[in-house]
């Protein structure tokens, strides 16, 4: 029974360790990093607050609707004092009579709407000219994390191809060990042969263990940055091999059409022309119209006697006229900052021009790179092959082997290096054009 349990404990851990294991594609962990991205949420947040800024702006040309309600309790009397002779000529002194009630009762409704007023239209248009703003840095944040994502997921799998490499050498190298043993047992080689072979297979353990190591510590940031499970086994489905074709010559005018953080640029100048034209408004007078109902109540008792119901219609101008220059201060702050804008823009079209130039050389030269270290790949593969037959047949050295077999794995590391470093700069290239895809 406890052989039984056992068993079935270990079906049961082997189960679970299966069940934790996910298989990414770069597009399931593309899906899993925006949907992780604190950057994103940030900018998702930005562009909640642009829609509340929009609402708050259009609601500041709408009308407005007060309602306000009092009592008032009277602790002691207020008396009028009338002069006698004005009701009888021939009465002299003075009389007073009491002018309030002990209980006063009010309520009075308002309308009031924003009939001119400059700052009203420029808080619209701004608040709109900001929700596009905040939709294009998303968008541009969207695209960057997505080719970080890119470039960390193909880092991984360089990272595997590495430590597979030196995995297969420290492999082969102790498998040629065993064989030497077994000549040296059999008086085939001599101990000089076999010390050479265990020296070459112990050599390698270092260089596999510094592989595993790295490909660990990259797996973990590839981990942290999709929101996965430090503890799930991860393994990643895609490929070195697939290289997309290498890209043809952008326009930049092209370019900087399809970039989303450029175009912020331009929005942030239309955002910055409006508060240039609101702060000119502060020169011009603002109108207000007042639509209202006053009703008022009286009496010593709590009664609604001594009523009074009234209407009230009216409009109000504000003229600006000295503000000790303020306004004049706020226009040229404003024009300052839309100079600098439109200077940053300016700026920022160098950069992107020298950006895309650049990355195009690196793909150039990573695209010639990997055709050569194609080449010398398979010629250090031949070379490998033969020197491992000769050397099993004892017609070339170990150190000849050595050397055949860290050209074979270094040609292979070049090779999967260079694509790497094509894929690097392709989407560099992706993120300068903006042409970032999900796959």
């Amino acid at each position: 029974m406890y052989k039984k349990l056992l068993v079935i404990m270990g079906m049961l851990a082997a189960i679970s360790a299966f069940a934790q294991t996910n298989s990414l594609t770069l597009e399931q962990y593309i899906h899993h990093v925006v949907q992780h991205n604190k950057d994103l949420k940030l900018a998702e947040k930005d562009r909640e607050l642009a829609g509340v800024q929009k609402k708050q702006a259009t609601a500041s040309a709408l009308p407005t609707i007060g309602m306000e309600g009092n009592y008032n309790r009277n602790l002691t009397d207020y008396f009028m004092y009338f002069d006698m002779s004005a009701l009888n000529p021939e009465a002299t002194g003075f009389a007073k009579a009491p002018i309030k009630f002990d209980n006063e009762f009010g309520l009075n409704v308002a309308l009031q709407q924003t009939l001119f007023s400059p700052n009203v239209g420029s808080a619209i248009k701004a608040a709109r000219q900001y929700t596009h703003l905040t939709d294009k840095i998303y968008n541009a944040t969207q695209q960057a994390v997505v080719s970080g994502a890119k470039k960390l997921y193909h880092q991984c799998l360089l990272l595997e191809k590495v430590h597979a490499v030196s995995r297969g050498a420290e492999q082969n190298a102790k498998d040629n060990f065993d064989q030497m043993q077994l000549k040296f047992n059999n008086g085939q080689v001599s101990k000089f042969e076999l010390l050479q072979a265990e020296t070459r297979w112990r050599s390698t353990v270092p260089e596999t263990q510094k592989a595993e190591r790295n490909l660990k510590l990259a797996m973990n940031t590839l981990k942290h940055m999709g929101g996965l499970n430090a503890d799930e086994v991860v393994t990643l489905s895609g490929s070195l091999t697939d290289v997309p074709a290498l890209p043809m010559q952008v326009e930049l005018n092209d370019v900087l059409a399809a970039r989303p953080d450029f175009k912020a640029m331009h929005w942030e100048e239309k955002l910055r022309e409006t508060n240039v034209g609101a702060a000119k408004g502060a020169y011009l007078p603002t109108l207000t119209g007042t639509l209202a109902w006053a009703y008022s109540a009286q009496s010593d008792q709590f009664e609604m006697d001594q009523e009074n119901k009234l209407w009230l219609a009216g409009v109000k101008l504000s003229v600006p006229i000295f503000t000790g220059g303020y306004r004049p201060a706020m226009v040229q702050k404003a024009k300052v900052e839309l100079g600098k804008t439109r200077l940053n823009i300016e700026k920022a079209r160098e950069k992107i021009d020298n950006e895309v130039s650049n990355i195009q050389l690196r793909l150039h030269e990573a695209s010639q790179r990997i055709v050569s270290a194609e080449s010398t790949l398979k010629v250090a593969e031949q070379g490998f092959q033969i020197a491992e037959t000769t050397a099993q047949n004892g017609l070339a050295t170990q150190l000849q082997l050595k050397d055949a077999r860290m050209g074979f794995d270094q040609a292979t590391l070049n090779y999967y290096a260079a694509v790497y470093d094509y894929l690097d700069a392709y989407f560099d290239w992706e993120l300068a054009t903006g042409k970032v895809t999900a796959d």
